[in-house]
């Protein structure tokens, strides 16, 4: 009689992991929607309007990205998507940068100490500085950039 115990304890321990599943994903999407693609958007705009680069956001269903392209050349593609540690699901920026001949790819975390701070306290401004740190290496980096 008693496997049926641990049986049904099975079941609900696993609901429980499919609702805290649940709710990290519904956190993570609210994070996209209300953080991240305004702060894409805000550096698409002014990318667009003041600087002469073709800048478009495309909100996927679990990330959003940014590209930027000046005339034929893609500069950079910066998509923040999800990135899973022990304590949940934390942004993470995967990045592409045309670096001349080639492209190159990075991971970024928003903050430097990934462990130590929930989804929430991430902002738009550390989303923005991150976009910048990476933007700059395509900036230094080609002959043909001009400041503006």
């Amino acid at each position: 009689m008693s496997d049926w115990r641990n049986e049904l304890g099975e079941i609900l321990e696993g609901r429980l992991r499919a609702t805290r599943a649940e709710q990290e994903n519904a956190q993570f999407e609210a994070f996209l929607d209300a953080v991240a693609l305004p702060a894409l958007n805000e550096i698409a705009d002014e990318l667009s309007r003041k600087h002469g680069r073709l800048a478009q956001v495309r909100r996927a269903p679990a990330s959003v990205t940014l590209s930027v392209r000046m005339g034929d050349v893609e500069e950079i593609s910066f998509r923040v998507m999800k990135h899973f540690v022990q304590t949940g699901i934390l942004p993470q920026a995967e990045v592409r940068l045309n670096r001349g001949t080639r492209l190159v790819k990075y991971e970024s975390m928003f903050r430097e100490e990934p462990h130590n701070y929930r989804i929430t306290d991430v902002t738009a401004q550390e989303v923005i500085a991150t976009f910048l740190k990476h933007y700059r290496l395509v900036m230094d980096s080609s002959p043909t950039a001009t400041v503006e």
